[in-house]
């Protein structure tokens, strides 16, 4: 954040100057990789790795915070921070929900956009690589994406990361996915571990 991006192929192939006006396609693109059109609602867990006791992380969709808690060694959970994040947008058939896990952290990760997201801003007129590398302006990942094991009914995953547009987080946005500011997700991720709980309250 703060600096320069420098320079990419990429880049001139692509319209930056109205990057606002890209949350509408963002939320379909994450709706298509999450699966808009499964059978019922909510999420299914995966099989979760070894639980990490030391911390959990509890969000609340209709508020838009992600609390952090440590546990102590007399059972006790304490409240240690809370950030404000961008929630799914209003009237998904199918969010995460529920108790999860952290299954994966990752730094600088690429982002790999369906089919169907390349569709969609190819009509817009910007040519989307099978996979987006890190901190080029169209990584909606951000520097950082948490993986948890919330998933729908057919596999697709659920995350908290970064974001390429600040003015995201605090609002219902997403197509089930957890957006932070930049910062705010690079310390999270080096606070908690793979198997740090993870609940999601409507």
């Amino acid at each position: 954040m703060g600096q320069q991006e420098p320079d990419h192929p990429l880049r001139s192939r692509m319209r930056f100057h109205r990057p606002w006006g890209m949350a509408f396609v963002l939320v379909c693109c994450v709706m298509a990789f999450a699966g808009s059109r499964f059978e019922a609602s909510g999420s299914q867990q995966s099989p979760a790795p070894s639980r990490d006791r030391r911390y959990a992380i509890e969000v609340s969709i209709s508020r838009n915070v992600l609390n952090l808690y440590e546990h102590n060694g007399e059972n006790l959970r304490l409240f240690r921070r809370q950030y404000r994040v961008g929630t799914a947008v209003r009237g998904l058939d199918v969010y995460p929900l529920g108790r999860g896990r952290v299954t994966a952290i990752s730094f600088n990760p690429s982002w790999h956009p369906t089919p169907y997201c390349r569709e969609i801003f190819r009509k817009r007129g910007i040519h989307l690589p099978p996979v987006v590398p890190p901190g080029h302006p169209l990584n909606y990942m951000g520097p950082v994406k948490i993986s948890l094991s919330h998933r729908t009914r057919k596999g697709a995953i659920y995350r908290i990361h970064g974001n390429n547009n600040p003015g995201r987080v605090g609002r219902r946005v997403t197509g089930g996915c957890f957006v932070m500011y930049n910062d705010d997700v690079r310390e999270l991720a080096r606070t908690i571990s793979v198997g740090t709980e993870v609940m999601i309250l409507p």
